[in-house]
C-alpha cells in the first residue's frame, strides 16, 4: 500500500488536556505494581511443584475473568460513566489482591486469579473510551502512544521490583500489588474528568432530546469490518501473552533465573520508554496500517529468534526485536480501532476490542504450556512467528476496507470536521461533541436536543475532506 508522508504538525504534549495526562499518570502506577501475574506461572512451577500444563490452566483463570469484564466494562462505561467503571475496577482489584495469600492452596488460587480478571478487566475499556473522549481525533494516535509509554515505563521498575521480592517472599507481592492499585484510583478520583453523559442519566438530563442512535452490542457485532480487525488482533496478542506466561518457563528450563527474567521484561521496558514516543513521531509518516504490518514483521523475527537462544545476550536480542514490534503494533492498533467507534457506543466497541487481548490471557498460557510440554519450546517459538507473518499479509490486503470505513463516516468514520472536532463514530450530520478546549477543566458535550452550529474548529483546516481523512488515517 502507498507510504504516503503526513503533512500535520506531530502532536506536542500541549496538545492533549491536562484530564488525560493525570489519566495517564494513573496507568503509570497501575503498570508499575502489576507485579503479580506475570511471576504467577514461576510461583505454580517453582513452589506450588505443579506441572507447566497444569500451571498455565490456573493462570488462564485470570484470563478467563478478564474475557467476561472486557465486555462488560465496556457496556459499563456507556451506561454508568467511564471514570466510575475505572474506580470501582481498581478498588475490587485491590480487595482481592488483599485477599488471594490467606488461600495457598492451587485450587482456591484458581478462582481468586478468576475474580481478579473479572474485576480487573473492566479498566482497560474504560480507560481507552476516556482517551478517546478527551483527545481529539487528530491526536489520538499520540495518545495512545503516550498511553502505551506509560505502560511500558511501569513495566521498566516493576517487573525489576517483583523478580527481586518473588525470590524471598512471594506473599509480599499481592500486598504490594494492592497498595498500588489503591493509589491508582485516588488519582483517577481527585483528577480525571469524564465527559461522556451515561446512557442511564441521559433522558433524565433532557428529556425532550431526539432518541440516541442505536449503540448496543448487537450493532457492534454486526459491524463486520470491526469485528474482522479485532480477530486479527487476537491471534496477534496471542503471540504477546508468550512474553509473560510462556517465556519465564522456557528461561527457567534452560536455567535462568526469576531475577535473570526480570531484567528482560526491564529490558523491553527500558527500550520502550526510551524509543516509543521517538518512534511515533518517526511511524507518524506512514499510514497506520503499514505501521501494524511491518511491527508484526518485527515481531516474526524476534519470537523466532527466541527458538535458537543459548544465553541471556541472545535472549535480549530477541527481545529488543520484537520490542520494536511492540512499540509500533499497540498504539496504531488501538487507535484504528477508535477511530471505528461510535460515541454512543464507544465503551462497547472498545471493550470488543479488548476482549481480543482479554482472550488472550486465557488463550496463551494454554496454548504455550501445552506446546512447551509436549513439543518444546523451539517449536512453540516457531510456531507464533509463522503465525505473525501470515497475520502481516492479512492486515495489509485488508487495509483499504477500513480505510474506506473510515472515510465514508459509517460507523467510525470522520463525520466531516478535521482533526476530530466530532466524536469519531458519529453519522455524517450528527451534533458534534464538544472537545476540550484547554487545560483548565473538563470537557463539556452541547445540549442533546439542538445540534451545534457556526462553533470554531480548532483543529480544522480548509482543505478538502479526502486530504482530511488520508491525513488523519496515517
Amino acid at each position: 500500500m502507498p507510504h504516503r508522508r503526513s503533512h500535520e504538525r506531530p502532536t506536542r504534549a500541549a496538545d492533549l488536556p491536562a484530564s488525560f495526562w493525570w489519566l495517564w499518570f494513573a496507568v503509570l502506577v497501575t503498570w508499575t505494581g502489576r507485579f503479580v501475574v506475570p511471576f504467577m506461572t514461576l510461583f505454580l512451577t517453582r513452589d506450588a511443584g505443579l506441572s507447566t500444563s497444569e500451571a498455565g490452566m490456573i493462570v488462564s483463570g485470570y484470563g478467563g475473568g478478564v474475557v467476561l469484564s472486557a465486555l462488560a466494562g465496556g457496556v459499563l462505561s456507556d451506561v454508568v460513566g467511564r471514570r466510575r467503571t475505572l474506580i470501582g475496577s481498581l478498588l475490587l482489584s485491590a480487595g482481592t489482591m488483599l485477599v488471594i495469600p490467606s488461600f495457598p492452596q492451587p485450587a482456591a488460587i484458581a478462582v481468586l486469579l478468576f475474580v481478579f480478571g473479572l474485576v480487573n478487566g473492566a479498566a482497560q475499556p474504560a480507560v481507552a473510551a476516556l482517551i478517546t473522549d478527551l483527545v481529539p481525533q487528530a491526536h489520538r494516535r499520540a495518545a495512545f502512544a503516550y498511553n502505551f509509554w506509560a505502560v511500558n515505563l511501569g513495566y521498566a521498575i516493576g517487573p525489576l521490583l517483583a523478580g527481586f521480592i518473588a525470590d524471598r517472599a512471594f506473599s509480599y507481592l499481592f500486598y504490594a500489588q494492592a497498595g498500588v492499585l489503591l493509589v491508582s484510583a485516588s488519582i483517577v478520583l481527585a483528577r480525571v474528568t469524564d465527559s461522556h453523559v451515561p446512557t442511564g442519566r441521559r433522558g433524565r438530563r433532557d428529556a425532550d432530546a431526539p432518541p440516541a442512535p442505536p449503540g448496543g452490542l448487537r450493532q457492534v457485532l454486526r459491524d463486520r469490518v470491526f469485528i474482522t480487525f479485532v480477530l486479527a488482533m487476537l491471534v496477534y496478542s496471542v503471540v504477546y501473552v508468550q512474553s509473560t506466561s510462556s517465556l519465564p518457563v522456557a528461561m527457567v528450563e534452560d536455567g535462568f533465573s526469576s531475577a535473570e527474567y526480570g531484567f528482560l521484561l526491564t529490558l523491553n521496558g527500558v527500550l520502550l520508554c526510551a524509543l516509543q514516543i521517538p518512534s511515533a513521531r518517526l511511524v507518524a509518516r506512514w499510514r497506520r496500517e503499514a505501521v501494524l504490518a511491518g511491527a508484526l514483521l518485527f515481531t516474526a523475527l524476534g519470537v523466532g529468534l527466541q527458538a535458537f537462544a543459548n544465553s541471556w545476550i541472545f535472549y535480549a536480542t530477541a527481545v529488543s526485536i520484537w520490542t520494536v514490534g511492540e512499540m509500533g503494533a499497540h498504539p496504531s492498533a488501538q487507535s484504528i480501532a477508535a477511530d471505528m467507534s461510535t460515541r454512543q457506543a464507544r465503551g462497547r466497541y472498545l471493550g470488543t476490542y479488548a476482549l481480543a487481548f482479554s482472550m488472550a490471557t486465557m488463550i496463551g498460557p494454554l496454548v504455550g504450556g501445552t506446546v512447551i510440554q509436549r513439543w518444546g519450546s523451539g517449536w512453540l517459538w516457531g510456531g507464533c512467528s509463522v503465525a505473525c507473518v501470515l497475520l502481516a499479509g492479512f492486515l495489509t490486503l485488508t487495509a483499504r476496507t477500513r480505510e474506506r470505513r473510515l472515510a465514508a463516516g459509517i460507523p467510525g468514520g470522520v463525520s466531516g470536521t478535521a482533526g476530530g472536532a466530532t466524536g469519531a463514530g458519529e453519522p455524517p450530520g450528527a451534533p458534534a461533541p464538544q472537545e476540550p478546549a484547554t487545560d483548565d477543566g473538563p470537557p463539556t458535550e452541547p445540549p442533546l436536543s439542538r445540534p451545534r452550529t457556526g462553533e470554531p474548529e480548532p483543529l480544522s483546516d480548509p482543505a478538502p475532506r479526502r486530504d482530511r481523512v488520508d491525513r488523519q488515517g496515517r
